[in-house]
């Protein structure tokens, strides 16, 4: 259970940096533009922000903690662990995605550092980091 909820982890981070490469080419190499107006990109920033605000506020410090007595298999193996493992890393996800896109249709380079946040603190929720090891 350990190895598949990495693998999920993993492809969540490398998609994202995907999504991230990909606009930034799509706006910057091409000139691609969609002419919408700045705010768009600073209202995407804002609720990406407010995602990641309650996704590293709120829900990580009530993460199931691992008792030391218990492998990490069994702790994944737990349906609370993983609901709430799938509900911070959607919110977080959501955060990077919605500032991406804000970056891609405004060229907001406030919307492209949420998202470049978002990411950082997406791949700092790995799974090792909730085991205690």
């Amino acid at each position: 259970m350990t190895r598949a909820i990495r693998i999920i982890h993993l492809a969540l981070v490398l998609g994202l940096v995907i999504v991230a490469g990909v606009f930034y080419i799509l706006r910057q190499r091409t000139g691609l533009t969609f002419g919408f107006g700045p705010s768009l990109g600073m209202i995407m920033a804002g609720i990406g922000l407010v995602n990641l605000t309650i996704a590293l506020g709120f829900l990580t410090p009530r993460f199931p903690e691992r008792p030391a007595d218990q492998a990490p298999d069994d702790y994944w193996a737990r349906s609370e662990t993983r609901g709430a493992a799938i509900i911070l890393w959607a919110l977080v996800e959501a955060a990077a995605l919605l500032s991406w896109l804000g970056y891609l249709l405004t060229g907001s380079r406030v919307a492209a550092a949420v998202g470049l946040l978002a990411i950082l603190a997406l791949s700092l929720l790995r799974p090792a980091r909730f085991e205690g090891s």
